[in-house]
């Protein structure tokens, strides 16, 4: 994170000029003015906080169209104001302000009109508005610079950061204290173009991831011109970081010593060694062994051999069982029908 220097309050004025007139070539020279009740010009500074212009007075003439009147407003839930300030950065704390300052104002007038804030002096103006709940200073500081005409620096959260990147307030100093560090180096009719254009530059997309990356050289207001010309420029790609190395750590000397205490306590003794068998028990032990293996080894299974096609299979003959004998018939008359030619008979011979 950077520093700045103390410098002086001409050198302030200096370089504060010297910003402004850079910023009139990026946001030009037109600064908006406000026309509003107290109270509403406290609305609107709720709604501005942490916002650019034109979408803080959208917001409230969108709140204040949807509403029926301001006590609808006030009893209201967050959540209904959120929704009707959604395109606002945070929108359910500016809900949540808004409705505490309209009963604050309700409790203590028991209406909506708040202009006896114009007839009182900075110290009362301030009084009154410090017992007020969740009014931001913020919120102070630009209602007593527009209905009071005070001098003084209206700073948000985002201005804040803009101005410690540019080198303009110390890093150290808060809200209050950057605005009374940037009042000696402004003059009371320079204040509004200078917090409008540092809030068009604070605010703008292109340039707020920026604002959140400080260096860690320290800075003064002499450098406030170099870091904007700095802004111009597209932003430098961070090297990527090499992968880190985890170093092994050597044991030490007694760690060494404890392991090779329990090494060699570990090691078996000679009594604890089995004992050694004698020669002729091995000898005895070998032959069962053997058989043990022998008997062990698997069965080989009988290898199936088929014929091949080449050789003709040959069955023998079978024989029969019993042979049948033939025998001869002899019909009635003495012939015999096994013997002699078809149709010749011999003729039977008389005893």
């Amino acid at each position: 994170m950077g520093t700045t220097k103390t410098t002086k309050a001409a050198d302030k004025s200096q370089v504060c000029r010297k910003f402004v007139t850079a910023l009139h070539k990026l946001y030009g020279k037109s600064v908006p003015k406000i026309e509003l009740s107290v109270i509403e010009t406290m609305l609107f500074a709720a709604c501005l906080e942490d916002n650019s212009w034109a979408p803080a007075e959208v917001g409230l003439k969108k709140m204040l169209g949807t509403f029926f009147d301001l006590n609808e407003i006030r009893v209201s839930s967050v959540n209904e104001l959120e929704m009707v300030l959604s395109p606002l950065n945070k929108a359910d704390w500016k809900g949540l302000r808004i409705r505490s300052i309209l009963r604050s104002v309700f409790e203590s007038t028991y209406s909506y009109d708040f202009e006896k804030l114009r007839r009182q002096t900075l110290e009362q103006a301030v009084k009154t508005l410090k017992k007020m709940t969740d009014v931001t200073p913020f919120v102070r500081d630009f209602v007593l610079h527009e209905i009071l005409g005070s001098h003084l620096v209206c700073l948000d959260a985002s201005m804040l950061t803009a101005a410690k990147w540019f080198g303009l307030v110390p890093e150290t100093l808060d809200v209050n204290e950057g605005s009374e560090f940037l009042k000696g180096g402004l003059k009371k009719s320079e204040v509004s173009e200078f917090c409008y254009l540092l809030r068009c530059i604070s605010t703008d997309p292109k340039f707020v991831p920026r604002f959140a990356d400080h260096q860690d050289t320290e800075q003064s207001m002499a450098d406030v011109m170099d870091r904007f010309a700095e802004l111009q420029l597209p932003p430098k790609r961070k090297p990527n970081k090499p992968p880190v190395v985890k170093e092994v750590s050597k044991p030490s000397k007694p760690e060494i010593a404890k392991k090779s205490a329990l090494a060699t306590s570990s090691k078996p003794t000679a009594s604890a060694q089995p004992p050694k068998t004698s020669s002729k028990a091995a000898k005895e032990t070998k032959p069962v062994v053997a058989a043990a293996k022998q008997s062990a080894k698997p069965v080989a299974k009988a290898k199936i051999t088929t014929p091949s096609k080449s050789t003709p299979k040959t069955l023998p003959k079978a024989k029969p069982l019993h042979p049948v004998q033939k025998k001869t018939v002899t019909p009635v008359g003495g012939q015999s029908l096994g013997s002699g030619k078809k149709g010749t008979a011999k003729p039977v011979k008389k005893k």
